[in-house]
């Protein structure tokens, strides 16, 4: 029979990234994919946060976000109609999660899993197979054996995990879980439940050419100019009075696609939705006035110009599974959580979800013999820390929720206030946003990570120079060898020191799956030309006039990378999610925090 250490069902953004996470730790899976090919309608539209960090670290860098989507640069807020003044603008551009990388990209999901499978077959790790429809499972002392069907056949593998990323109607937790381990999704913190119907559209604007008679062509007009006045740039939540709404471009500008949600309180399968829609947005793209200029009449972009690619009501909820896994099976993305359309949360969570458990499942599989104590702890570890991710997503979603569904109020007046004079408060006053990235898991009980040693918080990420490679993103320096973690040497140290170092690790007689001499970084004030160290890479935080040719966003801050892990800080353990396992200021610290990482994740059998 065939075997595999990973069985990912689904090829959805969450499975891919489990695989190619997975393929970073060269751990072999086996993707299964029930449908042949892409789903070319695109369905989420936003990355958030921290998933465009992860999706850099798995190999789409800028030449592949540049074909996938484009930066938010701001989010608007409206009375009504996005052809209306925004009465609150939050802008994106700012480098606010300290991450360097994008906050956020209005995306073409299809084009975003065509960049992770071109990934996923370049891996000799990954194996993506379509067409192949997960029918049984049969559970085994060392994992599961599963069923699949493909080109009329039965066929077979056996796997030490498998995953269901496939989807909030998948086989694995539907069929597998639901009734062996009462695993369900249930509403979580927002209790909402709402109707709305969802269009993707796609715009050509017209031209003298096409369009000879088209009013603005005679106040100075260039299609590009029509472009920009009906379909404004950024994206849009419309509150009452009329219906919520939310809208904007997304992909790569070039396409030309917009995305049009509104609420339909009282949909009935009677109704046509394409006629709703028309209803509704005629009037957002009807204008007579382009600010202090009038056309002396009311011009509507031609809907001969509009292609409705989907037109469709969807029930949108939030809900979250009561438990994760069962055993050595495990749900990620959309099978483990859903959202509303508020937040962008729902491939951003997948992917968090992904990121977080390949590491995990790679310290698993390279131990021979683990006991089930410690697979339970490691997975209730993660379970714990992807409910605090999930749970952080939904506050974001109820906030932009309420600013979406009701009417502006005198909290909304007081929150907005506040945002706008953080830009002008002293340093060190943080944005909430910011806040909730830099603590991580801290508030989260029974993490991978010690709170007595100043762990769980989030590792910034910011430029490196390095001896040998130049200047690269402060995340490529973690990849380093075969250890899942890695240990960050801060400030300046001689030749006994890293002995010393080096004789620590030894000692501990940790599994190499955890942290090795190998997982070693030397972050220092200044290049040095140490020979002693083993490992002849080393880097230092350039000042920002070093990084000509190197993108940065308002509010780049090179001191992040060692503030965010606190000053005076000479030592760091870094799990591959960014988050901080430990800190420790002298040896003797982290000598202590590296027998609890053994007792923690790598205990005798």
């Amino acid at each position: 029979m065939e075997q595999t250490p990973v069985a990912i069902v689904g090829a959805g953004p969450s499975g891919l990234a489990l695989g190619l996470t997975l393929a970073n730790h060269e751990i072999n899976s086996i993707i299964l994919e029930k449908e042949a090919g892409i789903t070319e309608d695109p369905r989420g539209v936003f990355l958030a946060g921290d998933a465009v960090r992860i999706l850099y670290s798995l190999g789409i860098a800028d030449e592949e976000m540049a074909i996938i989507g484009h930066q938010v640069e701001d989010v608007n807020f409206h009375r009504t109609s996005f052809k209306q003044t925004p009465f609150y603008q939050l802008d994106i551009r700012r480098d606010g999660l300290k991450q360097t990388v994008p906050d956020g990209i209005l995306q073409s999901q299809p084009k975003l899993e065509a960049a992770l499978r071109d990934k996923v077959n370049q891996s000799k790790f990954c194996d993506l197979r379509e067409n192949c429809e997960v029918v049984s499972r049969i559970e085994v002392d060392d994992g599961a054996i599963v069923e699949y069907t493909t080109d009329g056949t039965t066929k077979r593998v056996k796997c030490s995990f498998l995953v269901g990323a496939d989807g909030k109607r998948g086989v694995v937790r539907k069929h597998f879980l639901e009734k062996q381990a009462n695993i369900k999704q249930s509403t979580g913190l927002m209790q909402y439940e709402g109707c709305w119907v969802a269009s993707n559209l796609k715009l050509s604007p017209p031209t003298p050419a096409t369009h000879p008679d088209f009013p603005l062509w005679r106040f100075g007009y260039t299609p590009e100019d029509v472009y920009d006045l009906f379909w404004p740039k950024g994206w849009h939540f419309c509150c009452p009075p009329g219906k919520p709404t939310a809208a904007g471009r997304f992909g790569p500008h070039r396409d030309r696609f917009w995305r049009h949600e509104f609420r339909e309180p009282d949909w009935n399968d009677s109704m046509d939705a394409e006629a709703l829609l028309w209803e509704h947005i005629t009037p957002m793209i009807t204008h007579d006035r382009d600010g202090s200029r009038s056309f002396g009449q009311s011009v509507t972009f031609p809907r001969d110009c509009i292609e409705i690619v989907r037109c469709r009501p969807f029930t949108f909820t939030q809900r979250v599974v009561n438990k994760w896994h069962h055993k050595r099976i495990i749900l990620i993305g959309d099978a483990a959580h859903v959202f509303p359309p508020f937040g962008g949360q729902g491939i951003a969570c997948g992917v968090r979800d992904a990121h977080g458990l390949g590491w995990r499942l790679a310290v698993l599989i390279r131990q021979p013999n683990v006991k089930d104590s410690l697979r339970d702890e490691m997975l209730n570890a993660w379970a714990s820390e992807r409910r605090q991710g999930v749970d952080d997503s939904t506050r974001l979603t109820m906030m932009n929720g309420e600013l979406c569904n009701e009417e502006p109020s005198w909290k909304f007046f007081t929150m907005r206030m506040m945002m706008g004079l953080m830009y002008y408060l002293p340093l060190g006053f943080q944005h909430p946003l910011e806040r909730a990235e830099r603590n991580g898991f801290r508030p989260t009980k029974n993490g991978c990570y010690l709170a007595e040693f100043n762990g769980g918080g989030k590792v910034a990420q910011v430029y490196l120079r390095s001896n040998t490679r130049g200047i690269i993103l402060s995340d490529e320096a973690l990849k380093r060898g075969p250890s899942a973690m890695t240990l960050l040497v801060i400030g300046n140290f001689d030749a006994n020191e890293s002995a010393e170092i080096t004789r620590v690790l030894r000692d501990a007689n940790l599994s190499e799956s955890l942290l090795s001499e190998k997982s070693l970084v030397f972050i220092e004030s200044t290049l040095s030309n140490h020979t002693a160290i083993q490992s002849p890479e080393r880097f230092v935080v350039p000042a920002q006039s070093e990084l000509v040719g190197h993108p940065t966003r308002p509010g780049y801050d090179a001191d992040a990378y060692v503030s965010y892990l606190g000053w005076g800080t000479k030592y760091a353990i870094i799990r591959p999610d960014y988050i901080v396992f430990a800190t420790a200021r002298t040896l003797t610290q982290l000598q202590d925090c590296i027998r609890l990482l053994k007792e923690r994740c790598d205990p005798p059998n």
